[in-house]
């Protein structure tokens, strides 16, 4: 017997936390010995080696359950090239020398987590949420209100009269679409201010301030309409999913659970203070502005609804009455042809974070007004 290779280290039978320093070796007949310790020859076959990372100890077991380490990396790589002519074992610490392969590694992750989570996660988001019944719906959303009474609202203080008649017009409202499985509840908040919510459970939430911006219970039926859109293409559901689905993503990538748990555990306020995707207002307007043309509701009461909205906080630290403001603060932006784009996304940062306002949304309403004037115009023709 021929010894070609030897490696020290310590050895341990597996089955008490004694180590013995000895030598591993390696005979041309391809058997692996250990010196000083009374064991059989093994086939090398048989012998699992553990994969060269860096400089780190390498380990060899047995089927016996007994194991070898060793910091003779280069003296395990040299039984394993001996031993056979496959030479993967080396391909970790082969690629982790490589820098062009571990920058490659690094821009592939990146570029696949940018992707999955703008392009991926809202995808399949909107496929499960269209396949969840409604029951499992309103199950998935139940308690959010709850949450948000907790940390961001309060009880109404609209009187009950003011309260009755705006669920009259909603009932109305609901009844035309045959729509029984929405709920309408009113809350202060002083933290959202003028806002209105559309939850995954089916229920809309107007607070206070919104009630108080509106001249006309149109206005009002405009927001309605445009949160029922959200609802019918499910978009709060789809933003819970996709919530969920990016603390288990980053869970995956991190190996962190505590991250993620707090992410599902902020779903309620990440609703309020998330906003919607730009395709989804648009879906939420174009239902509103395809109702409010086909009952003969006039668009600009939305249109004007949103600029109230951007306007408020502004008329808020004003001592002159609420209305009046308003309606100058919205005569000046028409005559200027709208805010700049830089007060805008400032507007929308403070003023309506769930529900981006911008001079597009809101002339496309006000076009849509002008365009169903001017059919309405038109002489009808002669048969």
């Amino acid at each position: 017997m021929t010894v070609n290779i030897k490696v020290t280290g310590q050895y341990s039978d597996g089955k008490t936390s004694h180590c013995t320093e000895t030598l591993l070796y390696l005979t041309d007949e391809g058997f692996i010995g250990l010196e000083g310790i009374n064991e059989e020859l093994i086939a090398v076959a048989a012998v699992n080696f553990s994969p060269r990372i860096g400089n780190s100890p390498r380990y060899v077991e047995f089927p016996n359950g007994a194991h070898f380490e060793t910091l003779d990396n280069d003296g395990i790589d040299h039984i394993i090239e001996r031993a056979s002519s496959k030479r993967s074992h080396n391909l970790v610490h082969k690629l982790e020398k490589s820098k062009r392969w571990v920058l490659s590694t690094l821009l592939m992750v990146i570029f696949f987590g940018w992707g999955f989570i703008q392009f991926g996660i809202p995808y399949f988001s909107k496929e499960i949420a269209f396949m969840i019944p409604d029951e499992h719906a309103r199950l998935l959303g139940d308690g959010v209100l709850d949450s948000l009474d907790e940390h961001l609202m309060q009880a109404s203080e609209l009187s009950k009269t003011r309260q009755q008649d705006l669920q009259q017009a909603f009932a109305v409202l609901l009844d035309t679409l045959d729509l029984n499985n929405i709920r309408v509840v009113f809350r202060k908040s002083n933290t959202i201010g003028a806002n209105a919510l559309a939850l995954p459970d089916g229920t809309v939430v107007f607070t206070d301030g919104l009630i108080n911006l509106a001249a006309d219970n149109n206005e009002i039926v405009a927001v309605m309409l445009h949160e029922i859109g959200h609802l019918q293409y499910r978009h709060s559901l789809r933003r819970v999913i996709q919530g969920a689905s990016l603390a288990v993503f980053v869970a995956v990538i991190t190996g962190d659970v505590s991250t993620s748990s707090a992410i599902i555990a902020g779903l309620p306020v990440l609703l309020v203070e998330s906003g919607y995707s730009r395709g989804m207002e648009t879906e939420a307007d174009e239902f509103a502005l395809q109702y409010m043309l086909r009952y003969a509701i006039d668009p600009t009461y939305f249109s004007t609804m949103m600029q109230k909205l951007q306007v408020s906080r502004q008329c808020a630290t004003h001592q002159a009455d609420m209305q009046e403001c308003l309606r100058k603060a919205i005569d000046t932006a028409n005559e200027n042809q709208g805010i700049t784009q830089e007060k805008e996304k400032k507007d929308i940062r403070q003023y309506f974070a769930s529900h981006p306002l911008t001079k597009e949304r809101v002339a496309r309403f006000k076009n849509a007004a002008k365009s169903n004037e001017s059919t309405q115009a038109l002489p009808s023709e002669s048969p």
